[in-house]
């Protein structure tokens, strides 16, 4: 009974309606500075329920109004690349954090008072714009594009695509955050570097339109779908944190256009759900591949070392003979449309059909990722070394099993098999009987109703 007042007083807190508001940075200075980094929230953590409950009613409005789409199969790969996106983060500060504070502790050029509500309002507007700069590196600089790709992989947009991060983008985008840590404390940078990044949740939809005077000022769900189109004028357009003023400043806005909707995705989309081929690929691709093309006449199009530098550094579309302009401190396309190709006429998703077994068993196994993951982050400050990477283990091989089952990769089964081998040996030495019953069980299940031919159940696309 304890249990399910404490679930219930749980829920209650993180549905708040001040955890509501905070989704739309609808904060005051007051209740959002801190002296102490220790004191500041873990806003994305409070926020989750609040992510399920507006992902629920996006797809029940997407199915009654049928006017977009979300896919179970691309649902599951966002929300598992949201976790695996936090795993990094849990009992730490993220990657740029350290560098942060030490940068500020030793280079610092002013000593600003922490309680000014000026202090406050440069804090919020030093961030968007370190934002801005730093969403357009990952976008522009070359092979920096792979620590961003993972989140414009989907063929979809809806609020779901608003999780699906890349687990290391914070070394692509943290030093250039970094760079207002010789004016800004490091507090206030990591209060509003959560709230800006949680601002961003809602924006990620298509059913709300265009909002009239605030897409002046504001990143809107409209410019947003620009961001994430793949149509050639949508390509390296709206970097926007919160404010979509630096595009207007910096010339990178682009309104969306009623007569050619954004059509989501990347140019050369991935057909896959393998979560670490996701995060990973375009490391190869840009950082290796592409300096080793060679033209019609067996020719290198990047000769040596210089020309191989080029070719990971230089704006991921560029080849010998594109302009490009040089933008704080890197090149971008002069022309971001050059060499994108018009949009398809009959677009057709990546979407490998599973049966109802498949089906079944992908939803469950699933949900005991998120469980776990609930569990971790819940009770992360009272865990072991072991306990803590006993629960990254089995997160993190949960996210990639469910990846080889969406892909009908026939790795699947025999991965899963050492998963769960793996997972019931844990249990035994821990004593962890409900934990190992329910291991054991779903290894009978994917071993007897998956491994056959032809599996078990109708054979159903996921929509």
């Amino acid at each position: 009974m304890e249990k399910i007042e404490t679930i219930i007083a749980k829920f209650q807190d993180h549905l708040s309606f001040t955890s509501f508001r905070r989704l739309f940075y609808l904060v005051t200075p007051s209740e959002t500075t801190f002296d102490n980094p220790d004191d500041i929230p873990e806003y994305l953590t409070l926020s989750q329920y609040w992510f399920f409950v507006f992902i629920f009613a996006d797809i029940l409005i997407s199915v009654t109004t049928k006017k977009y789409k979300y896919a179970l199969n691309d649902t599951i790969t966002s929300m598992n690349a949201g976790m695996f996106s936090m795993l990094p983060k849990i009992a730490g500060k993220g990657l740029s954090i350290p560098l942060y504070f030490y940068i500020h502790n030793n280079y610092r050029i002013v000593d600003l008072d922490i309680h000014s509500p000026w202090v406050w309002i440069l804090g919020f507007l030093s961030q968007d714009l370190s934002y801005y700069l730093a969403h357009r590196a990952v976008h522009e600089a070359g092979v920096f594009w792979s620590f961003h790709q993972m989140h414009h992989s989907s063929e979809y947009y809806n609020l779901s695509t608003a999780l699906r991060q890349g687990f290391i983008q914070d070394i692509g985008t943290g030093l250039v955050e970094c760079c207002q840590s010789i004016i800004i404390p490091p507090p206030m940078f990591m209060t509003h570097h959560r709230l800006n990044t949680l601002y961003q949740f809602w924006i990620h939809n298509q059913l709300i339109p265009k909002l009239g005077p605030l897409e002046y000022v504001f990143n809107t769900p409209s410019h947003h779908r620009v961001h994430h189109g793949r149509n050639p004028y949508c390509i390296d357009r709206n970097y926007a944190g919160v404010l979509i003023i630096w595009d207007r400043i910096f010339g990178t806005f682009e309104a969306e256009r009623d007569d050619e909707k954004p059509v989501y995705g990347l140019v050369d989309n991935v057909k896959s759900f393998n979560q670490f081929w996701l995060q990973l690929f375009e490391f190869k691709a840009l950082g290796y591949d592409k300096g080793q093309m060679k033209d019609n006449d067996g020719k290198k199009i990047f000769p040596g070392f210089l020309g191989k530098l080029i070719a990971c550094f230089g704006p991921p579309g560029y080849f010998p003979g594109v302009k490009t302009k040089h933008f704080f401190w890197w090149r971008c396309m002069a022309d971001p449309t050059e060499g994108i190709p018009e949009i398809e006429k009959d677009v057709k998703p990546y979407n490998p059909p599973l049966n109802l077994a498949e089906t079944i068993y992908c939803i469950f196994i699933f949900l005991t990722g998120l469980v776990a993951f609930n569990q971790m982050t819940s009770s992360e400050a009272t865990l072991s070394y072991s306990q803590y990477g006993a629960y990254i283990f089995y997160i993190v091989a949960i996210i990639q099993v469910v990846g080889y089952y969406l892909d009908k990769d026939e790795r699947a089964i025999d991965f899963d098999v050492i998963r769960l081998l793996a997972v019931c040996s844990y249990c035994i030495w821990c004593r962890n009987v409900e934990l190992c019953a329910i291991s054991a069980l779903s290894m009978v299940f994917s071993i007897v109703f998956i491994r056959g031919p032809k599996g078990t159940g109708k054979s159903e696309k996921l929509s």
